[in-house]
């Protein structure tokens, strides 16, 4: 059997207009599909409480119907119609909602719906749902902006309370269903970070279907609905006093009721309209022949509401066949809807002379009522049927909707580096995944703050950035492997609860083989990610002779990746090594999972201008280039030694240029080292920026200089300098270890060395200055190299492999 479902809503039948038939339609959907549903509601009141005095009198605090338990809360209905007391009126409702929970007349479910407006709903929805249970709310309003928009509200204060309650509590849920994409905007801004969905109106188009007009009668212009404040009603009485002057025998029917409707009354008497009808509204059952009724359906709305509610209305409208006049301003969700179906008219709002000018327009042409009403029946046949869309977010209830599937979190703690030209990658190419519902990057709070300005305005939802706490950034990236690694797999997890996405990506993977080799999963999630440095199948890349400490190093890994492979939480593992694969499959159960990926660690380089170049560089030599984080791993205190060992006939036809800057602990050694190189090498030019370089001076660096330098000290992995020079065409030196040294090899793209020895090293620069630079570059390999290397391939293959996520 389904899981039971708790509906908790203010409006249910016999309720029959605002959201109340909605939720009558979801329960016995529900309870058609074999789920036990319990609705959790108050006594019927909308929109006037008067109607339904008899039906309060007698009903009972439980009933069954067709298999629906019904629970009804003593509740209060204000008579005077004030945010103050709505508000009081729906606090009352969540205490005698929490009372029925402590007396355990109503049971905590694991499975909750609940409908907004109100916001208290939805916070006893919350109280209502059992540990671990699922919990989703469809918002229909949003109050907090109608409450601004309609001027319901004057205090700021309670505005910002109002907000705050809001994002607070929809941030508590598992997903939220929201009527059109202006109200999934507005609730971003408003804060809400949790998955949003959008859940169109849906018409039960076997009990709504056209009728025949009564082509004999006089002409008839309907509005059925509430008779509020923020359906702009007063449009409706401007047209009626022009139609009354010229074209008489048209009757406009308002059929409804609500806080305005006394004044609606008052008004049409004092204008001595004619023409304007009042009618309450009719039956559930007779819904339909309600529709049939207008030839023509008017639907006003005050446009500082358009973007917090939708008229729900329109749909049965166009179900019935009927077309309408809709007042909005262009853009708005009625106006795209517009442009959509062709089922209706959008004129904008608060002009009567258009609205009269529309309405005469259709009351003239009967053939074009016709085709629209054939659009918009086709329209919701397609789009809203009630089975289609009710069936769509069953299947979000059990966690197979966009809320649960192709969610994936994205954790890089790490802010220096890669891990900003990564996420733009990603972000960049997001759009073209169809198949991925919302991509969440867990990063640090310092790169956060300037990648949200990059999210395209259509990419807002579907990407969202949440930054590390100081806390979380702190542990995650403690020098102590063991704690950053534990660190990483915690936070995963919290943040994988917290969005509720079934998969998570690790863009530094490297730091979690510890706790994944010990078994340890994502409760049920999957999980893959980045590899950078797997460096235990060197000996077969090329010159090795591993130290006792690589090889400790080495042994160390192939036992935490043995162990890593065979976790079945561990789905997919991309690496940048390109060797690594194979041997991956050939020495590891599990092995299969290991994939290569592209290493687009920066874009490549365009030609820039000579204004960008930073450093002014003799124009008579050749320029070598050493530029990063400058670093003793880098290879910088090497490189100083090497250039003292130049001959004086090289020195004197050689630059070089030092740009980055220079790690705290290696200043005081390379200071000395420079005095040391003027000293020796007078006639050698040369030149440190010690300061952080934009990409722009890099690439104008890249271009000016002959040659790049890379002298690495038996560096592990890949280095985003190999492409910066690849894609200038301009010959790498560097280390003939590892991944490195057999890319440069491979791909002709410079010469290697053991520049681990300073004398080597200062053998390969005089060989490259006399011997000239392009003799070490093979430019239409370089080219070949970085076209498979684009950020695109990076992105396309990392969204390919979360597929099997």
């Amino acid at each position: 059997m389904a899981d039971p479902v708790l509906l908790v809503t203010q409006h249910y039948r016999p309720e029959v207009i605002g959201s109340a038939s909605y939720c009558t339609d979801l329960a016995e959907w529900l309870a058609g599909q074999g789920r036990p549903v319990t609705v959790l509601t108050g006594r019927p009141h909308y929109p006037n409480p008067d109607d339904f005095a008899d039906f309060n009198a007698r009903a009972p605090k439980r009933e069954v119907t067709g298999g629906i338990v019904v629970e009804r809360l003593r509740s209060w209905a204000p008579r005077r119609r004030s945010a103050a007391l709505r508000i009081l009126s729906e606090c009352l409702f969540l205490l005698a909602g929490l009372f029925a929970l402590l007396s355990g007349r109503v049971k905590r479910h694991g499975l909750v719906v609940s409908l907004c407006p109100s916001i208290f709903a939805v916070m006893l929805g919350i109280l209502a749902t059992r540990r671990g249970g699922r919990h989703v709310a469809m918002v229909h309003d949003i109050q907090s902006g109608l409450a601004a928009g309609l001027n319901l509200v004057r205090s700021g204060l309670l505005l910002r309370v109002m907000r705050w309650c809001e994002r607070v509590t929809l941030n508590r849920l598992d997903a939220v269903c929201v009527l059109t994409a202006e109200m999934k905007v507005q609730l971003r801004r408003l804060g809400v970070t949790v998955p949003i969905e959008i859940l169109p109106i849906w018409v039960d188009t076997d009990r709504i279907t056209p009728q025949p007009r009564d082509r004999a009668g006089s002409p008839v212009l309907l509005y059925s609905g509430n008779l509020g404040r923020k359906q702009g009603l007063e449009q409706i009485l401007a047209l009626a006093a022009t139609l009354a002057k010229i074209r008489p025998e048209v009757k406009i029917v308002l059929r409804g009721d609500g806080s305005e409707k006394t004044a609606l009354m008052q008004e049409v008497a004092r204008l001595g309209l004619q023409n304007v009808e009042f009618a309450g509204l009719l039956p559930r059952e007779r819904l339909n022949e309600g529709l049939a009724l207008g030839d023509l359906h008017l639907v006003p709305q005050k446009p500082s509401a358009a973007d917090f509610a939708i008229p729900s209305k329109i749909y049965s409208i166009m179900a019935a066949g009927r077309p309408f006049i809709a007042t909005a301003h262009p853009g708005s969700s009625l106006s795209r809807l517009q442009e959509t179906t062709g089922a209706f008219l959008c004129v904008p709002p608060e002009d009567p002379a258009a609205f009269c000018e529309a309405a005469l327009a259709l009351l003239d042409d009967p053939a074009l009522r016709e085709e629209m009403g054939r659009k918009g029946r086709s329209f919701i046949e397609q789009s809203h049927g009630r089975a289609a869309v009710l069936a769509a977010f069953t299947a979000s209830l059990d966690g197979a909707g966009m809320a649960a599937r192709r969610q994936v979190v994205f954790l890089e703690p790490d802010r220096d580096g890669h891990p900003r030209e990564w996420v733009q990658h990603l972000m960049r190419y997001t759009m073209q995944q169809q198949d991925i519902a919302r991509i969440w990057f867990v990063i640090a709070p310092e790169i956060r703050s300037s990648l949200l300005a990059e999210i395209p305005e259509d990419l807002r939802d579907r990407v969202r950035m949440i930054a590390l706490t100081e806390d979380e950034r702190r542990m995650c990236t403690h020098r102590r492997l063991a704690i950053s690694g534990f660190s990483r797999w915690w936070v995963m997890r919290r943040y994988l609860k917290r969005t509720g996405a079934r998969a998570g990506y690790f863009l530094s993977l490297d730091h979690l083989s510890l706790p994944l080799a010990l078994g340890l999963g994502a409760a049920g999630r999957k999980l893959g990610g980045i590899l950078f440095r797997p460096s235990v199948h060197y000996g077969r890349l090329g010159p090795n002779h591993p130290t006792w400490a690589e090889r400790l190093r080495d042994l160390r890994k192939t036992l935490l990746y043995r162990l890593m492979l065979l976790n079945p939480a561990l789905h997919v593992v991309l690496t940048l090594d390109p060797f690594f694969p194979d041997y991956a499959v050939q020495h590891y159960r599990g092995g299969h999972k290991v994939h290569a990926l592209p290493d687009p660690a920066h874009p490549p380089v365009r030609p820039a201008g000579p204004g960008a170049v930073p450093v002014a560089i003799p124009e008579d030599r050749i320029v070598l280039l050493l530029f990063g984080v400058l670093t003793a791993r880098k290879g910088i205190l090497h490189l100083m030694e090497a250039l003292q060992l130049l001959g004086p006939g090289v020195a004197s036809r050689t630059a070089v240029v030092v740009a980055g800057k220079v790690a705290p602990e290696i200043s005081a050694p390379l200071k000395a080292q420079v005095e040391r190189l003027q000293r020796h090498r007078p006639d050698l030019w040369f030149h440190i920026e010690d300061r952080w370089l934009d990409s722009g001076e890099i690439g104008a660096l890249v271009e000016r200089c002959d040659v790049v330098l890379a002298p690495y000290q038996r560096f592990v992995g890949s280095s985003g300098v190999l492409l910066w020079a690849a894609g200038a065409a301009k010959p790498l030196l560097t280390q003939d270890y590892g991944l490195l040294g057999r890319l440069v090899q491979d791909h002709s793209l410079g010469l290697a060395a053991d520049v681990t020895r300073p004398e080597q090293l200062a053998r390969a620069i005089e060989e490259m200055v006399v011997e000239g630079p392009q003799r070490y570059i093979d430019q239409k390999a370089a080219r070949s190299f970085v076209s498979d290397r684009t950020p695109e391939a990076f992105a396309a293959q990392i969204f390919g492999s979360l597929r099997a996520l």
